[in-house]
């Protein structure tokens, strides 16, 4: 049996969609320097991580959280708050690499980004690994109110949600297949624990790989966060008492609050680009093509770029070329390298 989910893109989510392509486009065409898109990238880092976990009852501040990602990983006593930010700065990690490859969502990557999220906080036997009971929701009052799916049916739910975004990816809005992605795992449940924060981040993986995340700049965890008992209310409601319930829902509800945070949270992004370039100098003008800045973006994320890297993020020019652009980004004194001839590695420049 295949999933269809049934939905309507009424004129609310229709005008939400085309404002979300207008702001999109607005943003990518606003050509910020590499060094400022770095540090807008840190601050979505860090807000995305306490949002996410802050959801689920991390006490971590934002001020903690990026003490946390940016130091060299040790922990103090907070052992359980700060291993689960630094599970989820891995799982950013991970999506920024995987947004190279290939375009589908596979089964392995929802059970890598569960590991990652649970790392240290779920026995082996149950990090990353599909759940082998049943689970069964309760509120403050220990009573049941969501009966998830049976541990044997998890992963034909969860292939048929993938065939179906696969299948999907060609004639539906990307927003709309990351909103259906983010309800089904959730309602399906698929792990023992960290269920929502990897619905949340396999929705992120998703629209990084449809480059529907502003370079991983866009933050859709703070608009949840902002009002949790909206986002558990409106999940709840749909999801109903059990899985049979959720699987008929109409997701109509479900589109128009997600839309509605994907364009509240693009226009806080575009306020926050529109900002920095107004207080950037007017000789400071950024004259480098999008390759050259999709190499620095990697470069500032992840500490250095070799030929190979290079191609799996621009793979649509030649070795040669990249080459070249490489040398021109070291003679413009943005890169510089290091190693070997056959171990070249570029790494930012200090200035």
């Amino acid at each position: 049996m295949s999933y269809i989910p049934q939905y309507t893109i009424n004129e609310k989510i229709r005008s939400n969609l085309q404002e979300i392509e207008r702001l999109k486009d607005q943003i990518r065409g606003s050509g910020i320097l590499p060094e400022v898109e770095a540090s807008v990238r840190l601050r979505a880092s860090v807000e995305s991580i306490h949002s996410s976990t802050s959801i689920e009852g991390n006490p971590l501040s934002a001020n903690e959280v990026r003490a946390v990602i940016t130091s060299d990983g040790a922990l103090t006593k907070e052992e359980y708050a700060k291993i689960e930010v630094q599970n989820y700065k891995n799982a950013l990690d991970y999506i920024d690499k995987r947004r190279h490859g290939s375009s589908d969502i596979t089964l392995e990557d929802v059970l890598e980004l569960h590991r990652i999220i649970t790392d240290r906080l779920l026995s082996k036997s149950r990090s990353g690994k599909i759940r082998q009971n049943p689970v069964y929701i309760e509120n403050q009052d220990h009573e049941v109110v969501y009966t998830a799916i049976a541990p044997d049916k998890v992963k034909p739910a969860l292939e048929e949600l993938l065939d179906w975004v696969r299948k999907s990816q060609f004639f539906i809005h990307p927003v709309i297949i990351a909103a259906i992605i983010h309800f089904r795992i959730a309602a399906i449940h698929p792990f023992a624990d960290g269920n929502g924060r990897t619905a949340r981040a396999l929705t992120s993986l998703f629209l990084a790989l449809n480059q529907y995340d502003c370079k991983g700049s866009l933050v859709l965890d703070s608009y949840y966060a902002s009002d949790r008992k909206a986002y558990y209310a409106i999940l709840q409601l749909l999801n109903g008492k059990n899985y049979a319930f959720s699987v008929k829902s109409d997701l109509t509800p479900w589109l128009e609050y997600f839309t509605d945070g994907f364009l509240t949270s693009l226009h806080v992004l575009e306020a926050e680009i529109r900002m920095i370039n107004l207080a950037l100098p007017k000789s400071k003008t950024n004259n480098l093509s999008r390759e050259d800045q999709d190499i620095l973006s990697y470069v500032s994320k992840f500490g250095s770029i070799n030929i190979s890297e290079a191609e799996q993020i621009i793979p649509e020019i030649g070795r040669r070329s990249i080459q070249r652009r490489l040398k021109g980004l070291v003679d413009s004194d943005y890169l510089e390298m290091i190693g070997e001839t056959h171990e070249t590695k570029y790494v930012l420049k200090n200035k």
